[in-house]
């Protein structure tokens, strides 16, 4: 190509909104070098090896779009374009490489998804208390599913129970998302926590203060707490009811460099006031239990009040509830025209930056609604109003079925899906499509979780039960893990790296026993997974 195309092709590039550059490759050695790039580019470029991410993506032939996130903070997009050059040598070839600055947008939608996950979390934690006669028994699950919607790594609660002149709490909840981190210091419950060096933390908590701390800010005589927990951040809440100081809700974070944003602190803050309502509601029930046979009349008038309260939050519960269903079903119809309207509409090759776009509205709309539909059927299966339709049919063939559908998701990942049918053919009468839909589930997270290079599918009858098993030979899951693993919203040791709203293991239990049978679990640390799922011949 003559100098002079090159020199416009150049001046054109600084046009561009993304930094771009034109990249010579040798198709033997695949070996690159650039030809051009604007000056966007040149500045985008500094905060991570371009050298080697280019390398590898180049020899493993890798041109799909990849998000790269900086040492600073910054995150691009990355993306190639196919580029040709007139008389281009048959050993080369050239392409286009851009890297676009995404961190505004990117951090905007984090946001919103982290208030709505946030906002549900608190519903669900509600909705357990709500059910259980004493806080002592609910609040363990309750802060549980809460702490799986925040960006925090463990969330604790410390009832104050102060002994003549020492200030002391009992630890109620001290729960983790990875059983990696150790739990609270027993110091926290058996000693004075003036006489601990913490002196400083209970008078801003008695005055009604939050404390935002890091472990380089902490005093020195407070630093011990950060180095038995292993924690980075600590966030101490104090819960009140009518200015009474019950207790603390604290929480904890174990990556560095990993603040809690300002906003995100104000609603922390919210979460307290009805931990002081609830914490306040088992104190009575407590004191009227104690004094009930000389104070009935205290006993009627504090019951009354709360029940009345109970009823106010189970209304708000079932507000929220009917809100989430009918909202739900309001966003599908829109998505969904706004996902297969995205689909036919054509945009000349030319116009990348609107295929970008386009391609946002499809991606985002398809995740949104695979959440919405997950919420909407967890909520069917909650309030009763799954329906079965009963056919009757041989589980083998059901097996072979739902085989073909999880494949192209085995063969992504190179393993191999090994199928056991049973040795005699039954029929079995029940819901084919629920079947389908947790053998789907189970077969998807083996395969996620799964390191090794098969996993195995059997079937077989014992008497008048069938049994289809999913086994993993993944990292295994812990005892104290399995208790948990079929609660709503549940992700074990969750790293990012694996998609997911922890609700699918959930809806496929509520499903099993939908249809008269359940689902069991076996598993051992290092030696993978083991799923059954156990259903009658015939639904009774």
């Amino acid at each position: 190509m003559p100098l002079d195309a090159w020199s416009l092709l150049k001046a054109s590039l600084e046009g561009d909104e993304s930094g771009t550059s034109i990249l010579s490759i040798d198709k033997t050695t695949k070996k690159f070098e650039f030809i051009l790039r604007n000056k966007l580019f040149d500045t985008l470029e500094f905060g991570f090896d371009l050298n080697s991410f280019l390398t590898k993506k180049i020899e493993n032939s890798d041109y799909s779009r990849e998000l790269i996130y900086k040492t600073d903070g910054t995150i691009l997009e990355s993306h190639f374009g196919k580029f040709t050059v007139p008389e281009e040598s048959k050993n080369k070839e050239y392409t286009k490489f851009c890297i676009k600055d995404i961190t505004a947008k990117q951090r905007q939608e984090e946001d919103i998804a982290w208030r709505l996950r946030f906002e549900i979390g608190v519903a669900s934690s509600i909705q357990i208390l709500i059910q259980q006669p004493s806080i002592r028994e609910g609040l363990p699950h309750a802060l549980y599913q809460l702490l799986y919607f925040t960006e925090m790594d463990s969330i604790f609660y410390l009832k104050y129970e102060p002994i003549e002149s020492q200030t002391r709490f009992q630890i109620w909840v001290n729960e983790r998302k990875s059983t990696k981190y150790p739990l609270l210091p027993k110091e926290c419950q058996n000693s004075d926590w003036y006489e601990l060096g913490l002196s400083r933390w209970v008078h801003k908590l008695k005055k009604e203060k939050t404390i935002h701390l890091t472990k380089e800010r902490a005093l020195a005589r407070e630093k011990w707490f950060f180095d038995q927990t292993q924690a980075e951040t600590l966030l101490l809440i104090p819960v009140l009811f009518e200015n009474q100081f019950l207790g603390v809700m604290g929480f904890l974070k174990y990556k560095p460099n990993s603040p809690i944003k300002q906003e995100n602190l104000l609603i922390y803050q919210t979460v307290s006031r009805w931990m002081g309502l609830f914490v306040q509601r088992d104190l009575d029930l407590t004191e009227i239990n104690r004094y009930k046979s000389t104070l009935e009349s205290l006993v009627l008038e504090r019951t009354l009040d709360l029940t009345k309260t109970k009823e106010e939050l189970e209304r708000a519960y079932r507000a929220k509830t009917e809100f989430l269903a009918h909202m739900s079903h309001e966003l599908r119809t829109p998505l969904n025209s706004i996902i297969g309207f995205s689909k036919l509409i054509q945009i000349p090759d030319s116009d990348n930056t609107g295929k970008e776009y386009l391609n946002y509205i499809y991606t985002g709309g398809t995740r949104l609604l695979n959440m919405i539909n997950e919420i909407l059927g967890l909520m069917k299966i909650e309030s009763g109003q799954i329906k079965i339709q009963l056919t009757t049919f041989k589980p083998e063939d059901l097996c072979r079925q739902t085989l073909e559908l999880i494949q192209p998701q085995a063969n992504a990942k190179g393993m191999d899906i090994r199928f056991k049918p049973p040795s005699q053919s039954k029929n079995l009468i029940s819901d084919s499509g629920k079947i389908q839909q947790i053998l789907l589930n189970l077969l998807s997270n083996a395969i996620k979780y799964s390191n090794q290079a098969y996993i195995e599918f059997d079937c077989h009858w014992d008497t008048d039960n069938l049994t289809i098993s999913v086994r993993d030979f993944g990292p295994g899951i812990s005892e104290e893990d399995q208790n948990r693993i079929f609660h709503t919203f549940t992700r074990l040791n969750d790293d990012g790296n694996i998609e997911g709203t922890g609700l699918g293991l959930s809806i496929s239990q509520g499903l099993a026993v939908r249809l008269g049978g359940h689902i069991e679990l076996t598993s051992q640390i290092g030696q993978g997974s083991n799923f059954k799922l156990k259903l009658p011949e015939l639904i009774k």
